[in-house]
């Protein structure tokens, strides 16, 4: 019996640690669910992936008897570490617009 003991103790571990990387890979991914707003029977959902910091956003929608369903995965980008909470670590600005004037046609008057 002393000759099964080693190998049972390699197993039980073996096993342990398969169940202690399947309960890390579920806790390093993350969903939260978001209001789909005024769209009718879609799912939507934020992953983040709490390891690496990558963000997707999960869209499930019904078919209609107007448009098809579907399901689909958008990846949303990294997150980039601050070093300071309130900190701006990514910005993208969008330069002033001339505002555009509206032409009437003035031939019919």
């Amino acid at each position: 019996m002393r000759e099964w003991r080693p190998l049972r103790t390699a197993a039980a571990a073996i096993g342990l640690l398969l169940l202690a990387s399947l309960a890390w890979a579920e806790e390093r991914y993350q969903a939260v669910p978001i209001d789909s707003g005024t769209e009718f029977g879609t799912e939507k959902a934020l992953i983040i992936d709490t390891l690496a910091g990558h963000m997707w956003i999960w869209t499930e929608s019904p078919a209609t008897s107007e448009e098809p369903g579907g399901r689909y995965v958008i990846y949303q980008g990294q997150l980039v570490p601050g070093s300071r909470m309130g900190e701006v670590v990514l910005k993208q600005e969008w330069p002033v617009g001339q505002p555009t004037e509206l032409k009437l046609d003035n031939a019919k008057k």
